[in-house]
């Protein structure tokens, strides 16, 4: 059955699309998001480039046999190669090429190691840009260690889900933080929280910061057990369904023991998100829920993130 949700379903900002190192210099490729297929390539200028995926000309998917020529892609069907801007930059064939002969181009910001698109309802530009994240890459440390998920939901229902306190307690089997609601300088929200984790030992204390930079794009931290940085980049495909994309960062070590507790806790990391899928997708959404003061800052969430959303809450 389908559900129905009384907000949109595509949200404004910044949202990932792949890992840099998934699009490699001359590589075409077909992805879809926000309900529209697209392709992205990287030209040998080494620059990413996103646009609506069917040539204008006769319909060809770009993304299917589509080809890299220096700093646009060309057309598998007839040869009408696209650049910068979507904007039609040769028919080898024609004399002059039409001023319509263009496609919708995304524009592209590629940072911490992940291609992004930005997405705006009204077709407004970029307010904000995604923050550098220090620990990220060689001088931090390292590459992710990746997860990804599709999840039948939609995002402004998914969102409540970092500072819904009481689920950290009766769903993952921790303690129900305590968030205190900072801003983080660098325009973003922070929450931030002492957290209890259990081990075989007993509990840990440690903290839960996490850092909001918009709807498809937040960085938490996990300090306890051993400091684990969570890079969440999320994006809707369709209507229905949002791509999960995690990107787990820990400290260098060269102490075994040290690498095993970090390992393990990236893998229970990802069992609580694992735990989360099934109530997402089978959730209702109750637009006017009985929430306790114990609960979190839920409603002070959904007030905010409606500045993120184009249309209509009924």
């Amino acid at each position: 059955m389908k559900r129905e949700f009384p907000f949109p379903a595509y949200p404004n900002g910044w949202f990932a699309i792949a890992y840099g190192d998934e699009v490699a210099v001359g590589s075409v490729s077909p992805v879809e998001y926000f309900g529209r297929e697209l392709v992205v390539f990287r030209g040998e200028d080494g620059g990413v480039r996103v646009l609506d995926a069917h040539c204008p000309h006769l319909g060809a998917h770009l993304g299917y046999g589509g080809r890299v020529v220096e700093d646009s892609v060309r057309c598998p069907f007839h040869a009408w190669r696209f650049g910068d801007g979507g904007n039609c930059v040769e028919i080898p064939y024609a004399k002059r090429i039409p001023k319509k002969a263009k496609v919708r181009a995304w524009e592209v910001c590629e940072q911490n190691g992940l291609i992004f698109i930005w997405h705006h309802a009204e077709g407004l530009a970029p307010e904000k840009s995604i923050p550098v994240i220090e620990e990220y890459g060689p001088e931090g440390r390292g590459d992710y260690v990746r997860a990804r998920w599709v999840v039948k939901s939609r995002m402004y229902d998914m969102g409540e889900n970092p500072v819904d306190a009481q689920h950290f307690k009766y769903l993952h089997g921790g303690v129900a933080p305590d968030f205190r609601q900072v801003g983080d300088g660098r325009g973003g929200i922070r929450n931030e929280a002492d957290l209890g984790m259990p081990t075989p030992r007993g509990d840990v204390r440690g903290s839960i910061t996490s850092e909001s930079y918009g709807p498809g794009f937040g960085i938490v931290h996990v300090r306890g057990v051993r400091h684990t940085i969570i890079v969440m980049a999320n994006t809707p495909t369709d209507e229905e369904h949002v791509e999960v994309r995690f990107g787990y960062l820990q400290p260098p070590t060269d102490d075994p023991k040290l690498q095993r507790l970090g390992d393990a806790m990236i893998e229970e990391l990802k069992r609580q998100l694992e735990a989360d899928i099934p109530i997402w997708e089978h959730k209702q959404y109750l637009t006017e829920p009985l929430l306790l003061p114990e609960d979190g800052p839920i409603a002070e969430y959904r007030r905010k993130a409606r500045r993120h959303y184009t249309g209509e809450f009924f």
